[in-house]
């Protein structure tokens, strides 16, 4: 597979994620198993996401790739047990930092892969 289907097929992913970052963020405050489902989609969209990043070690290596990967995390840490618990609370003010922070992370890796 050649670098540029791959780098497009990362960013597509990349953008499911953050659709599924959206749809779990207005659903933050909410409790049982919507929530829970929607955690378990981002979840989902964000090892297909890592899956691509696999397909060429350079592009895994990249700065602003890593950045992304990590900033996911933290996103998702906010949503820890909220699939075996549907009444965890969340910090809604975490939440929207680290949501701004995955968006700035992602725009840098796109200026650097395009």
């Amino acid at each position: 597979m050649d670098l540029t289907a791959t780098i497009e097929m990362m960013l597509q992913q990349g953008k499911n994620v953050l659709e599924s970052m959206k749809d779990l963020k207005r659903s933050a405050k909410k409790k049982g198993k919507v929530r829970s489902d929607l955690y378990e989609r981002f979840c989902a969209n964000q090892h297909s996401f890592d899956v691509y990043t696999y397909i060429d070690a350079t592009l895994k290596q990249l700065p602003e790739v890593q950045t992304f990967q990590q900033k996911l995390e933290l996103y998702s840490e906010n949503f820890a047990g909220v699939s075996t618990d549907y009444d965890k609370e969340v910090d809604l003010k975490h939440m929207e930092n680290t949501y701004e922070e995955v968006l700035t992370s992602y725009d840098a890796m796109i200026n650097v892969l395009r």
